[in-house]
């Protein structure tokens, strides 16, 4: 817009020279943010670390790690029982089924007469026999996993995002909103919640996050993890709907799913199934799927190692005498004398047994470990007597490894943030978030083949599912960058969508200038230029296909070509832009020719 001379030469009266300076150009659009994701779960809890104030459903924006602990807190203590393999079921024909594979195998002393006396110290050990176990997650306590998300996030290339913390880890009423002492207090839940906010829970963060300015993608990992919700997962599917319908409605972020089922589909004809399961679901919200990607398998991370769990988060039943027994076991087996005594106590300190209900015949009970000194918090004693007790027998560290290893089987939305962020960085929004490797991954928790990906790539009904393969030499890799709206020739690819988005963001911001300006020749040549301007440069940068700007792009504003008589007094201002946006070579096709020398 011109600029407007602010004193007219008609009221100078002092003689001299004077200067008016009127803009040649527009207003410069400038690009939007294109990778800025928006996290919605449970954290610790939720309150400005200044001001103590609550920030439950509220957008707040961070850049690491440390900004999410300062505002959120850390990780959810999560329990794990410790059993027997049972033994192998037998099937109706009468042969034996196949034994679950045990988590660990170690030496305990078997069943016997139901004594619980322990053995005395410098008393010979009874005799000990090799069994399997299995290390599972208590099914009555909720895995939050947000916390390990966002490590997963930051660790893949994740930068600046947005949180929205929906609730914490217990069922109180008074949400806290920094560290507090909550062990008193009941274990919470996910909870679908309320769009409208009447009740807490996923939808209602999910609603807050639709009021922020700036994220650029939904990522709500907790979603596969509400209780009680397969075989259909109908609350997974309002959450995965809320989330299209939000991207759709807003036009300026993309939902990235998760399979329902996927922290368990370790198989093809699982995935199978969560594909279905995924397609009813998202049924209701077909219109709104070029504003969806879809990832899978899950992916058995790193991010969680054995120093970030300890012995309160195990049981193995009412007494712990099941865990005592395995310890003192590998105790009595490595040790004697008062070397033994040592390690007893630490174990009788850490799993006491109270002697009702039990039936093994070994256990340290009297504790001879040192009690809480003044001078150390609770944290630094659990800190002290788990680092003992790993030290001290193997078979403990091996258990608690297997804990961390549960706890690192992830949804790979997280993951896929930060990859989306980290191409965007190096090769721009217009190219595929894909053949990129994953940090911080061991491997996918199902490795798929080429026959079988075909399937999820390329399904009938173009809702496709972006598949993480692992690649010799290369690592776990993202093999795929198709939205759920594959049959699209317009929205097929990831890439594409996103660089619609940014260019009608940055282009609709920077036009918010010319609102109330003279709707006239003038504006509309303005206009013209700065949108013109902003587009050469993403042909420059290589984000449109075409040999010259002329061929990448066209815009045009005015009467007779965009608007008519009527809609300029109506005051509408319409600017036609056309673009020829960058499709990616998904298939390479090599044809070899052998020729007979002359």
């Amino acid at each position: 817009m011109a600029t407007t001379v602010t004193s007219s030469y008609l009221n100078r009266s002092t003689p001299g020279v004077y200067i008016t300076e009127i803009d040649a150009f527009g207003n410069a659009i400038v690009g939007v943010q294109t990778a800025v994701p928006i996290f919605i779960g449970y954290t610790q809890y939720a309150g400005d670390p200044v001001t103590g104030a609550p920030l439950y459903n509220t957008p707040v924006e961070i850049s690491s790690m440390a900004e999410f602990t300062s505002y959120f807190g850390g990780a959810a203590p999560q329990l794990f029982a410790v059993d027997m393999v049972p033994p192998a079921p037998t099937t109706g024909s009468g042969t034996q089924a196949v034994q679950q594979t045990p988590d660990f195998v170690a030496n305990y002393v078997p069943l016997s007469n139901g004594s619980t006396t322990p053995v005395a110290s410098g008393s010979p050990l009874p005799a000990t026999t090799s069994q399997g176990f299995l290390l599972q997650p208590d099914p009555n306590e909720p895995q939050f996993s947000l916390y390990w998300a966002m490590q997963l996030f930051f660790a893949n290339g994740g930068g600046n995002c947005f949180v929205v913390s929906c609730g914490c880890y217990w069922s109180v009423t008074n949400l806290p909103t920094g560290p507090s002492d909550m062990s008193a207090a009941a274990p919470g839940a996910i909870e679908l919640g309320a769009s409208d906010g009447s009740s807490p829970g996923l939808l209602a963060g999910l609603n807050a996050a639709s009021y922020a300015v700036g994220p650029t993608m939904i990522v709500i990992p907790e979603a596969v993890q509400i209780p009680n919700d397969a075989p259909d997962y109908d609350n997974y599917g309002k959450v995965a709907q809320a989330m299209l319908l939000q991207a759709s409605t807003l036009q300026d972020r993309v939902a990235i799913l998760d399979l329902p089922g996927v922290l368990s589909a370790d198989t093809i004809d699982d995935l199978t199934t969560a594909q279905g399961v995924l397609w009813n679901q998202i049924a209701p919200q077909i219109a709104s799927a070029s504003y969806g990607a879809a990832y899978a398998p899950a992916l058995n991370t790193s991010v969680v190692t054995t120093n970030n769990v300890n012995y309160t988060w195990l049981q193995s039943d009412t007494n712990n005498v099941l865990l005592n027994n395995i310890l003192t076991a590998q105790a009595y087996a490595l040790y004697s004398g008062s070397q033994l005594g040592t390690i007893q106590g630490a174990i009788a300190a850490a799993f006491p047994v109270d002697g009702s209900g039990n039936d093994e015949t070994v256990s340290a009970d009297d504790s001879g470990y040192p009690a809480q000194q003044s001078t150390q918090t609770l944290a630094q004693y659990q800190l002290a007597l788990d680092n003992l007790l790993q030290n001290a027998l193997p078979i403990y560290k091996t258990i608690e490894q297997s804990m961390a290893n549960s706890m690192n089987v992830m949804a790979p939305s997280a993951a896929m943030a930060g990859v989306w962020t980290k191409s965007d960085a190096q090769s721009g929004v217009w190219n595929a978030p894909a053949n990129i490797a994953l940090a911080s991954v061991n491997s996918p928790l199902y490795n798929m083949s080429d026959g079988e990906q075909a399937g999820f790539n390329v399904p009938t009904n173009g809702q496709a599912i972006d598949v993480i393969r692992a690649q010799i030499n290369r690592g776990t890799v993202v093999w795929g960058a198709r939205t759920l709206d594959g049959n699209s020739n317009d929205y097929r690819y990831i890439q594409v969508r996103r660089t619609l988005i940014y260019v009608e963001q940055s282009i609709k911001t920077a036009l918010q200038s010319y609102v109330f300006a003279a709707n006239d020749a003038t504006t509309w040549a303005t206009v013209t230029a700065s949108i013109s301007s902003f587009l050469t440069g993403l042909w420059q940068q290589g984000g449109l296909m075409g040999a010259k700007a002329s061929d990448a792009f066209t815009v045009s504003c005015g009467l007779g070509s965009t608007m008519t008589s009527q809609n300029v007094l109506d005051g509408y201002m319409i600017v036609a832009v056309t673009l020829q946006m960058i499709h990616p070579a998904e298939f390479i096709e090599l044809t070899f020719t052998q020729t007979m020398g002359s």
